[in-house]
């Protein structure tokens, strides 16, 4: 797993979690913040992705409305 930097800015706080997830992440030595981290990361990816192809579905769309009418560029000329 990725560990932050030192120079990363930290924030304590607290929070709820499951206490069997949490005896059974510490029974493998895991770290929760580190854990966590990577969920967050992962979670705002993912989030990022969603957004971006949200706002990016008009020109699917129009691209492919464009395909359906005219087919490929490459269909005239075979495989590339």
């Amino acid at each position: 797993m990725r560990q932050a930097s030192n120079k990363t800015r930290r924030n304590r706080f607290n929070l709820t979690a499951d206490a069997e997830l949490v005896e059974r992440v510490r029974a493998e030595k895991g770290c929760l913040s580190t854990l966590l981290e990577v969920s967050m990361r992962s979670f705002l990816k993912q989030k990022e992705l969603e957004r971006w192809r949200e706002e990016n579905r008009p020109s699917f769309e129009s691209y492919n409305a464009m395909i359906e009418r005219s087919g490929l560029l490459s269909d005239d000329i075979g495989l590339l």
